[in-house]
């Protein structure tokens, strides 16, 4: 079978999750980085891999595919990974579809992308002046997200499907760990998501750290351009 040929950028929060699943179900695959910094998605190359030039992408034999969400559940039913992934039982499957449906207007735009947006691409990397009360309603939009992601979605469970992880998890954790480069940690003082957190840490073992290195090595210097601490 065809190598599955992954467009990822390791800064982007659903190229890390994408990242993980793969490594994760030891799905063969080859890494093209595509640095959006550098604007390597704008070029035509890859809009003839994905017209949206977003990422991430795969590349599989003859199918283009781009959007996380779309790429996961095709890798699912292509390479029958393991069911805990995405269920074959609808209920279950009905809760991550669930949290899928929320998560793009919620964890991915007010969990994490907000925060670094006012925090660090806006004023670090584009120089554009962003008010504080404007970073301040970044902060409030994270806290009131998680939460709706402690009542609604963890409630009493290890992870957002129940017992095991889900590719809804993989979802969830690239974007509310990507403040965390920046000194926002999700789990403060919130123990049900520190303790999911952690939970999918440990499901993932080494594949977490991997998916997540260009994040750590970037921790620091995305502090240091920080115009002022972080209440948070």
């Amino acid at each position: 079978m065809d190598k599955v040929l992954f467009y990822v950028d390791p800064v982007s929060e659903p190229c890390r999750s994408v990242q993980m699943f793969l490594d994760a179900t030891n799905i063969p695959y080859e890494a093209k980085i595509i640095n959006l910094l550098t604007a390597e998605h704008r070029t035509d190359e890859y809009k003839a891999i994905n017209p949206t030039q977003t990422v991430p992408a795969i590349a599989h034999g003859d199918l283009k595919l781009f959007e996380s969400v779309a790429i996961l559940i095709y890798l699912t039913d292509k390479f029958s990974t393991p069911d805990h992934w995405y269920p074959s039982d609808l209920k279950k499957r009905a809760k991550i579809n669930e949290y899928l449906q929320w998560h793009h207007m919620n964890t991915r735009w007010k969990g994490g992308l907000l925060v670094m947006l006012k925090f660090v691409f806006l004023p670090m990397f584009l120089k554009v002046e962003v008010s504080e009360e404007e970073q301040n309603a970044a902060i409030t939009a994270l806290k009131e997200t998680l939460d709706v992601f402690e009542k609604c979605f963890l409630k009493d469970n290890k992870f957002i499907a129940g017992d095991e992880i889900s590719i809804a998890d993989l979802m969830a954790i690239g974007e509310l760990i990507a403040p965390d480069g920046i000194g926002i940690y999700a789990g403060k003082n919130r123990p049900k998501v520190e303790a999911w957190h952690n939970r999918v840490k440990e499901a993932l073992g080494s594949h977490y750290d991997v998916a997540h290195k260009t994040l750590y090595e970037l921790g620091s210097t995305l502090k240091s351009g920080l115009s002022k601490s972080i209440d948070y």
